[in-house]
Protein backbone atom coordinates (compact mmCIF):
# COMPACT_ATOMS: atom_id res chain seq x y z
CA UNK A 1 0.00 0.00 0.00
CA UNK A 2 1.45 3.49 -0.72
CA UNK A 3 2.24 5.40 1.59
CA UNK A 4 -0.09 8.76 0.15
CA UNK A 5 -0.45 11.32 3.33
CA UNK A 6 -2.71 14.27 3.82
CA UNK A 7 -0.83 15.56 7.22
CA UNK A 8 -3.66 18.25 8.60
CA UNK A 9 -2.30 20.31 11.16
CA UNK A 10 -5.26 22.58 12.26
CA UNK A 11 -4.20 25.80 14.52
CA UNK A 12 -4.71 29.00 16.12
CA UNK A 13 -2.16 31.72 16.92
CA UNK A 14 0.96 29.30 16.15
CA UNK A 15 2.75 32.01 14.24
CA UNK A 16 5.77 31.33 16.70
CA UNK A 17 6.12 27.89 16.38
CA UNK A 18 4.83 26.98 12.79
CA UNK A 19 7.60 27.38 10.78
CA UNK A 20 9.68 24.70 12.40
CA UNK A 21 7.02 22.64 13.22
CA UNK A 22 6.22 22.70 9.13
CA UNK A 23 10.07 22.67 8.23
CA UNK A 24 10.41 19.19 10.25
CA UNK A 25 6.91 17.85 8.35
CA UNK A 26 8.17 18.49 5.24
CA UNK A 27 11.60 16.87 5.56
CA UNK A 28 10.29 13.62 7.49
CA UNK A 29 7.63 14.18 4.69
CA UNK A 30 9.93 14.02 2.05
CA UNK A 31 12.42 11.13 3.15
CA UNK A 32 9.09 8.86 4.30
CA UNK A 33 6.20 8.99 1.87
CA UNK A 34 5.54 8.43 -1.70
CA UNK A 35 3.39 11.16 -1.31
CA UNK A 36 2.06 13.89 0.59
CA UNK A 37 0.87 17.51 1.44
CA UNK A 38 0.84 19.33 4.66
CA UNK A 39 -2.42 21.40 5.01
CA UNK A 40 -2.71 23.81 7.66
CA UNK A 41 -6.24 24.85 8.76
CA UNK A 42 -5.82 28.78 10.78
CA UNK A 43 -8.53 28.71 12.59
CA UNK A 44 -9.47 32.56 13.06
CA UNK A 45 -5.68 33.34 14.44
CA UNK A 46 -4.87 37.12 15.09
CA UNK A 47 -0.92 36.64 15.53
CA UNK A 48 -0.19 36.23 11.48
CA UNK A 49 -0.26 32.60 11.59
CA UNK A 50 -1.45 32.47 7.80
CA UNK A 51 0.96 35.26 7.01
CA UNK A 52 4.05 33.29 8.76
CA UNK A 53 2.91 30.02 6.73
CA UNK A 54 2.72 31.86 3.11
CA UNK A 55 5.53 34.06 3.20
CA UNK A 56 7.93 30.98 4.45
CA UNK A 57 6.57 27.64 2.80
CA UNK A 58 4.72 29.78 -0.38
CA UNK A 59 3.21 26.44 -2.59
CA UNK A 60 5.02 23.90 -0.14
CA UNK A 61 2.05 24.21 2.55
CA UNK A 62 -1.37 24.84 1.90
CA UNK A 63 -3.49 26.99 4.15
CA UNK A 64 -6.99 27.86 4.94
CA UNK A 65 -8.53 30.21 6.87
CA UNK A 66 -11.43 30.80 8.87
CA UNK A 67 -12.37 34.50 8.90
CA UNK A 68 -13.35 33.73 12.66
CA UNK A 69 -12.24 31.25 15.28
CA UNK A 70 -14.68 28.09 15.49
CA UNK A 71 -12.54 25.67 17.03
CA UNK A 72 -10.55 22.36 16.56
CA UNK A 73 -13.41 20.46 15.67
CA UNK A 74 -14.33 23.41 12.75
CA UNK A 75 -10.91 23.18 11.64
CA UNK A 76 -10.70 19.36 11.23
CA UNK A 77 -13.74 19.16 9.42
CA UNK A 78 -12.58 22.26 6.60
CA UNK A 79 -9.36 20.11 6.71
CA UNK A 80 -10.46 16.62 5.76
CA UNK A 81 -13.23 18.18 3.21
CA UNK A 82 -9.60 19.05 1.16
CA UNK A 83 -7.57 16.78 2.11
CA UNK A 84 -6.27 15.84 -1.68
CA UNK A 85 -4.88 12.42 -0.15
CA UNK A 86 -6.09 8.66 0.45
CA UNK A 87 -5.02 8.94 4.29
CA UNK A 88 -5.22 11.76 6.16
CA UNK A 89 -2.85 12.04 9.39
CA UNK A 90 -4.19 15.09 12.15
CA UNK A 91 -1.10 16.46 14.33
CA UNK A 92 -0.88 18.92 16.41
CA UNK A 93 1.25 22.65 15.77
CA UNK A 94 3.37 21.95 18.74
CA UNK A 95 4.29 18.29 17.44
CA UNK A 96 4.02 16.99 21.20
CA UNK A 97 3.88 13.55 19.27
CA UNK A 98 6.67 13.64 17.31
CA UNK A 99 5.99 12.89 13.64
CA UNK A 100 7.97 9.70 13.75
CA UNK A 101 5.72 7.84 15.92
CA UNK A 102 2.99 7.94 12.36
CA UNK A 103 5.20 4.30 11.74
CA UNK A 104 3.35 2.94 14.48
CA UNK A 105 -0.21 3.92 13.17
CA UNK A 106 0.87 3.37 9.47
CA UNK A 107 1.49 -0.37 10.23
CA UNK A 108 -1.98 -1.02 11.24
CA UNK A 109 -3.28 0.72 8.34
CA UNK A 110 -3.52 -2.28 6.44
CA UNK A 111 -6.19 -3.77 9.15
CA UNK A 112 -8.39 -0.67 10.13
CA UNK A 113 -9.49 2.60 8.91
CA UNK A 114 -9.01 4.37 11.75
CA UNK A 115 -6.01 3.97 13.84
CA UNK A 116 -5.93 6.23 16.65
CA UNK A 117 -2.27 7.08 19.12
CA UNK A 118 -2.46 6.85 22.57
CA UNK A 119 -1.11 8.46 25.51
CA UNK A 120 -2.79 6.05 27.89
CA UNK A 121 -2.84 2.69 26.28
CA UNK A 122 0.21 0.38 27.66
CA UNK A 123 3.50 1.08 26.26
CA UNK A 124 2.43 4.76 25.76
CA UNK A 125 4.57 7.80 27.26
CA UNK A 126 2.55 10.91 28.57
CA UNK A 127 4.35 13.81 30.10
CA UNK A 128 2.03 16.47 31.22
CA UNK A 129 2.13 18.06 34.77
CA UNK A 130 0.29 15.88 37.32
CA UNK A 131 -3.02 18.15 37.71
CA UNK A 132 -3.28 18.22 33.46
CA UNK A 133 -2.77 14.16 33.88
CA UNK A 134 -5.17 13.57 36.57
CA UNK A 135 -7.84 16.12 34.74
CA UNK A 136 -7.57 14.31 31.23
CA UNK A 137 -7.91 10.88 32.90
CA UNK A 138 -11.04 11.60 34.65
CA UNK A 139 -12.13 12.91 31.18
CA UNK A 140 -11.25 10.02 29.60
CA UNK A 141 -13.27 7.65 32.42
CA UNK A 142 -16.38 10.31 31.74
CA UNK A 143 -16.03 9.56 27.82
CA UNK A 144 -15.77 6.03 28.44
CA UNK A 145 -18.77 5.61 30.42
CA UNK A 146 -21.05 8.09 28.19
CA UNK A 147 -19.97 8.45 24.72
CA UNK A 148 -17.79 5.47 23.35
CA UNK A 149 -16.17 2.81 25.23
CA UNK A 150 -13.04 0.36 24.75
CA UNK A 151 -10.38 3.16 24.03
CA UNK A 152 -7.55 4.17 26.74
CA UNK A 153 -7.31 8.08 24.57
CA UNK A 154 -9.85 9.29 22.53
CA UNK A 155 -8.75 12.77 23.16
CA UNK A 156 -4.80 12.21 21.33
CA UNK A 157 -4.31 14.75 18.41
CA UNK A 158 -2.67 11.88 16.65
CA UNK A 159 -4.94 10.63 14.23
CA UNK A 160 -4.84 8.57 10.95
CA UNK A 161 -7.72 8.30 9.08
CA UNK A 162 -8.78 6.65 5.60
CA UNK A 163 -10.05 10.13 4.37
CA UNK A 164 -13.74 9.01 2.32
CA UNK A 165 -13.75 7.49 6.01
CA UNK A 166 -12.98 10.60 7.83
CA UNK A 167 -14.98 12.95 5.32
CA UNK A 168 -17.96 10.44 6.40
CA UNK A 169 -17.98 10.80 10.02
CA UNK A 170 -17.18 14.73 9.63
CA UNK A 171 -20.35 15.21 7.47
CA UNK A 172 -22.33 14.28 10.53
CA UNK A 173 -19.92 16.25 12.91
CA UNK A 174 -21.92 18.47 15.49
CA UNK A 175 -19.51 20.04 17.84
CA UNK A 176 -16.43 22.01 17.26
CA UNK A 177 -14.54 22.26 20.08
CA UNK A 178 -12.48 19.31 21.30
CA UNK A 179 -15.14 16.76 21.82
CA UNK A 180 -14.92 16.48 17.98
CA UNK A 181 -11.99 13.81 19.00
CA UNK A 182 -14.69 11.13 20.81
CA UNK A 183 -17.59 12.15 19.09
CA UNK A 184 -16.07 10.67 15.41
CA UNK A 185 -14.80 7.67 17.09
CA UNK A 186 -18.72 7.79 18.70
CA UNK A 187 -19.64 7.69 15.21
CA UNK A 188 -16.98 5.19 13.62
CA UNK A 189 -17.97 2.73 16.63
CA UNK A 190 -21.67 3.24 15.13
CA UNK A 191 -20.88 2.93 11.55
CA UNK A 192 -19.09 -0.19 11.98
CA UNK A 193 -15.94 1.47 10.92
CA UNK A 194 -12.79 -0.69 12.47
CA UNK A 195 -10.10 1.70 14.79
CA UNK A 196 -6.99 0.57 16.15
CA UNK A 197 -5.45 2.43 19.09
CA UNK A 198 -1.60 2.25 19.13
CA UNK A 199 0.18 3.37 22.12
CA UNK A 200 2.88 6.38 21.30
CA UNK A 201 4.89 8.83 23.00
CA UNK A 202 3.61 12.58 24.18
CA UNK A 203 5.98 15.00 25.60
CA UNK A 204 4.63 18.62 27.19
CA UNK A 205 5.01 21.91 25.14
CA UNK A 206 3.66 24.97 26.83
CA UNK A 207 2.09 27.37 24.66
CA UNK A 208 -0.97 25.48 23.38
CA UNK A 209 -4.31 26.54 23.24
CA UNK A 210 -5.64 23.88 25.97
CA UNK A 211 -6.29 25.03 29.07
CA UNK A 212 -7.73 23.84 32.45
CA UNK A 213 -10.98 25.59 31.27
CA UNK A 214 -11.28 22.71 28.45
CA UNK A 215 -11.36 19.89 30.41
CA UNK A 216 -14.93 21.67 31.90
CA UNK A 217 -15.81 22.46 28.21
CA UNK A 218 -15.48 18.66 27.16
CA UNK A 219 -18.25 17.93 30.13
CA UNK A 220 -20.55 20.09 28.07
CA UNK A 221 -19.91 18.72 25.30
CA UNK A 222 -20.27 15.10 26.67
CA UNK A 223 -23.55 16.66 27.27
CA UNK A 224 -24.08 18.26 23.80
CA UNK A 225 -23.46 14.75 21.98
CA UNK A 226 -25.74 12.44 24.74
CA UNK A 227 -28.45 15.08 23.70
CA UNK A 228 -27.97 14.86 19.92
CA UNK A 229 -27.82 10.94 19.80
CA UNK A 230 -31.25 11.01 22.60
CA UNK A 231 -32.91 13.90 19.67
CA UNK A 232 -32.10 10.93 16.59
CA UNK A 233 -29.29 13.85 15.06
CA UNK A 234 -26.82 10.46 14.40
CA UNK A 235 -26.90 8.39 11.77
CA UNK A 236 -28.48 5.03 12.40
CA UNK A 237 -26.35 2.41 13.54
CA UNK A 238 -25.18 -0.25 10.15
CA UNK A 239 -26.29 -3.75 10.59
Amino acid sequence: MKRELTILVPAFNESRRIGSTLERLLAWGAEQLDNFEVLVVDDGSDDGTAEVIRSRFADRVRVIQHARRSGKGAAIRTGVREARMPWVLFADADLSIPIEEFEKLWARAHESEIVIGSKRAPGGELRYPPLRKFLGGIGQSLIALFVVSGFHDTQCGFKLYRTDVARELTASQRINGFGFDFELLFLAKRLGWKTSEVAVRCGHVGGGTVRFSSYFRVLGEIAHLLSNRMRGLYPNRRR
